[in-house]
């Protein structure tokens, strides 16, 4: 080979060496760019990041004003309270107070009923004591209508007032006349006249009585003897 073709080969490799480092130039170049490209996000996120996890210092907290803030709700929650179980015991009061009207007017108006019923028993009662044959058909079914009729009257709530050997009782009984006994003591019933009835706690009639004032007295005796 001659030496004019050894200088232009050496040419030639010179040349390629160049491209080589200009290629790996622009290379770092466009790498340098990617890695400023990937970080700039990261940079901006950063100050995110840092507000999320800020606290505030504990000496710029007003300790006062959150507590005065939870007595004041403390405060409410108890007069909340409060209204609530007032309300839930006029509320029950309220209930109870309708229930006993109700129940009063059902009994009232039974005990109209009821009352006006009462002479008709009385009567057939009466009836039954001027048989002259208790075993007669018709007294028969005079005392079956009337026993019937005093169950019913019964179921309703209606009960007898006891009288005869009880003590008088100014509430249940009504005196009409005095009478002086040596076998019943003062103070009591020696005779029934009109049989009394009660509804509940409820007087319909009171029962019509002889009360006994006691033994007859010995110059009382004397006098009658005479």
């Amino acid at each position: 080979m001659s030496a004019g073709s050894k200088g232009r080969k050496i040419n030639i490799t010179d040349d390629e060496d160049v491209k080589d480092e200009a290629h790996a130039e622009e290379s770092s170049e466009s790498e340098a760019r990617a890695d400023d490209a990937a970080e700039a996000p990261q940079a901006e996120e950063t100050p995110a990041e840092e507000t999320a996890d800020y606290k505030v210092p504990i000496e710029e907290l007003d300790v006062e004003a959150l507590l005065r803030e939870r007595d004041e709700l403390a405060a409410e929650q108890e007069e909340l309270r409060d209204q609530l179980l007032r309300a839930r015991a006029e509320f029950d009061n309220f209930r109870k107070r309708i229930a006993r009207d109700s129940e009063r007017m059902r009994k009232t108006a039974a005990a109209d009923i009821i009352r006006d019923l009462l002479p008709i028993a009385d009567n057939l009662e009466l009836a039954l004591q001027h048989v002259s044959d208790p075993q007669d058909s018709l007294a028969q079914g005079v005392q079956m209508v009337v026993k019937q009729f005093m169950e019913v009257l019964q179921r309703a709530g209606l009960e007898p007032i006891a009288a005869e050997g009880e003590s008088f009782d100014p509430t249940v009984h009504e005196a009409v006349m005095q009478q002086e006994s040596d076998d019943v003591a003062a103070n009591k019933v020696v005779k029934e006249f009109q049989r009394g009835y009660r509804l509940g706690d409820l007087v319909l009639r009171p029962s019509k009585v002889v009360v006994s004032s006691g033994p007859v007295s010995a110059g009382q005796t004397g006098e009658t003897q005479e």
